[in-house]
Formats: C-alpha cells, sequence, structure tokens
C-alpha cells in the first residue's frame, strides 16, 4: 500500500509538471505568433504608405512635367516684310500669306513706320516726310488680327518735346514743353496707355531751352525699364519773347524706374 500511495503521488505529480509544460508552451506559442504578427502588419502599412507616397510623387512628376511642358510651348509669332518708298511711305506689308496695301484705307491715314516692337504689332506715324511738325498721331497695327487703329495716346502728343522710344520700342518717355515742362510721362504703344512718372516743383523744368526748334531736353532710356532725364532750372519765362542765348542751368541729372 505504502508502495501504491508513492506510486500515485509520482504520476500525480508528473501530470501537475506536464500541465505546467502545457501551459508554457501555449503561451509561449501565442507570444511568439503576436511577435509575428506585429512585424507584418508594420511592413504592409510601410508598404502601404510608400506606395501611396510614390504614387503622390508620380502624380506630382506628371503635374511638374505637364506644366513644364505647357509653359515650354513657343508662341507663334508673325512674320512680316515692309515694303515703303524712298520717301517711307508704306505701300505695303506682306505677313506670311496676306498682302496689306490701303493703308490709308486700312488706317484712316497714310502712315510711315515709327516702331516696331518685335511682338505683334508694328507702330505707324502720319506720313509727313521732311516735317517739322511734331509727331502728333499714331496707329497700332496688328499682325495676328490685320486691323489697324489710330492710337488714343495720340492726343498726348500734341505739343512740341522728347518723344523717346524705349530700346524695346513699346513704350515712350514723353516730355512737353507744356506747363513749363514739369512732367515726366510714361506712354504704352503696346497698351495704349499714359500716365504721369514725374511732376517737378515750381523753379525746376524738364526743358533746358526755349520752345519749339530751341528746345533741349536730356531724356534717355538706360535700358528697357530705366530712364535718365535732367532737371533744369525755371528761370525764363514767357520765353518765346525772351528766349536767351544760352540754356538753363542744370540743378541734377535723375533716374527712374518704370514698370
Amino acid at each position: 500500500m505504502k508502495i501504491l500511495k508513492i506510486s500515485t503521488l509520482i504520476v500525480l505529480f508528473a501530470l501537475i509538471l506536464a500541465g505546467c509544460n502545457v501551459k508554457l508552451n501555449l503561451n509561449s506559442n501565442l507570444n511568439q505568433s503576436q511577435i509575428k504578427i506585429e512585424p507584418n502588419a508594420n511592413t504592409n502599412q510601410g508598404n502601404l504608405n510608400a506606395n501611396t507616397n510614390q504614387n503622390a510623387n508620380a502624380n506630382q512628376n506628371a503635374n511638374e512635367n505637364a506644366n513644364q511642358n505647357i509653359n515650354a510651348a513657343p508662341q507663334a509669332k508673325a512674320e512680316y516684310e515692309i515694303s515703303a518708298s524712298p520717301e517711307k511711305l508704306v505701300t505695303e506689308i506682306k505677313i506670311g500669306e496676306v498682302t496689306l496695301k490701303d493703308f490709308k484705307e486700312l488706317c484712316g491715314n497714310d502712315v510711315m513706320v515709327y516702331a516696331e516692337p518685335k511682338n505683334g504689332f508694328i507702330i505707324f506715324q502720319a506720313f509727313n516726310p521732311g516735317s517739322d511738325k511734331p509727331v502728333s498721331s499714331l496707329y497700332s497695327l496688328d499682325l495676328n488680327s490685320k486691323g489697324c487703329k489710330k492710337l488714343s495716346i495720340s492726343k498726348e502728343l500734341s505739343d512740341f518735346g522728347a518723344r523717346v522710344l524705349s530700346p524695346d520700342q513699346t513704350k515712350l518717355a514723353l516730355a512737353l514743353e507744356t506747363n513749363e515742362a514739369q512732367e515726366l510721362k510714361l506712354v504704352d504703344l503696346i497698351k495704349d496707355t499714359s500716365k504721369v512718372l514725374v511732376t517737378l516743383p515750381e523753379g525746376e523744368t524738364l526743358n533746358g531751352g526755349y520752345g519749339a526748334l530751341s528746345n533741349h531736353f536730356d531724356l534717355k532710356w538706360l535700358d528697357d525699364k530705366t530712364i535718365q532725364y535732367a532737371v533744369y532750372e525755371d528761370t525764363v519765362k514767357n520765353y518765346a519773347a525772351n528766349a536767351p542765348e544760352n540754356i538753363e542751368k542744370v540743378l541734377q541729372v535723375r533716374v527712374l524706374k518704370v514698370e
């Protein structure tokens, strides 16, 4: 009996140890499964993020390439050839396959070339060869539409003074003897607009001379967006009757940036 009890205790003890091992192995397997699952989940999420980023980058690159293609698309420029008489009267202009001839009908006046901005327009002035009169009527020919019109800014050109073309021939720096020549204007030949850039105070003038052919303006473009001009003393009034031999004294040479 004693031996039997001892054997029974040994068997029970063995069963208890076996149960513990099963529990330990089960927990160990569960822990191992969790360890394997978590990296796979992270990897999948990482792959998803990577794919999303790659798709976003691909879309961005596609958009950038599309924008570059749009920006890089060349704009067609009208090619033309001008024919004129020895007196510079424009007789015809060939624009591609089209030839324009009757400019008195097209523009309202016989014309001569005043400026060639090279951006789809030709600027004409009224035909007045050898005249001492100032340019007072300007016309714009659109090379694409083939239409010609008198520019509204022509009304700004009614007096003697300085009309200086910008290097790209799209603008005029304008200073006239009107009102003691105290205003410097910017005239846009393409937009057909004008604006006052400078108004000088009393005692200053842009005209160092004394009217008409004796005017003296020192006005020039340094580049397409920079104007240099001289400011003179304004001491002589009613100079048509009292014009001295010497021009007025230079007070200052100034530089102005324009848009």
